[in-house]
């Protein structure tokens, strides 16, 4: 049998491993896997932080596995908590987790799993900075308003 041009060795069979697309999470379920509230998770969406959100076939929000466990780690990063420390912990809560996903998958309004307190705390500084950030942006835009329809005098001595 000649070489293969995959390993040069001879072999009977090729063995190909073709790229699998990314198993999608739903919002829901994305939220058990992280350990965060619903509400946390739409939260850091809105804010335009959080884990990289894609979308569905059908158009619905999800998110990949692998960002997840991107921010994940990224989490424990920011937290100074070390890969085997985040392995341990996340090994505690392994069979919840994994219990939760399957009832969701299976019924998509079963109640969520109490989120993990780390995770939540973990998440406070990133919702505070942008909630700051979100907020003086509406402020500004409700000043830019105000001072267009108020009849202020400085307002008709310089447009009269």
């Amino acid at each position: 049998m000649p070489p293969s041009h995959v390993s040069e060795q001879n072999s009977s069979g090729q063995l190909f491993h073709l790229p699998i697309r990314a198993r999608m999470l739903a919002v829901n379920e994305a939220a058990t896997y992280l350990g965060l509230s619903l509400r946390r998770l739409r939260l850091l969406s809105m804010l335009g932080t959080g884990p990289e959100r894609g979308h569905m076939p059908n158009g619905k929000p999800a998110y990949r596995r692998e960002d997840l466990e991107n921010y994940l780690v990224q989490l424990y990063g920011k937290a100074d908590i070390s890969s085997t420390e985040m392995a341990r912990r996340r090994a505690e809560y392994a069979n919840q987790r994994n219990s939760s996903l399957e009832r969701l998958q299976t019924d998509p309004k079963a109640t969520l799993p109490p989120p993990d307190p780390f995770m939540m705390m973990a998440t406070n500084g990133e919702v505070c900075q942008h909630m700051v950030f979100f907020i003086l942006k509406v402020m500004a835009i409700f000043g830019f308003i105000l001072l267009c329809i108020s009849p202020t005098p400085l307002l008709r001595t310089h447009f009269n």
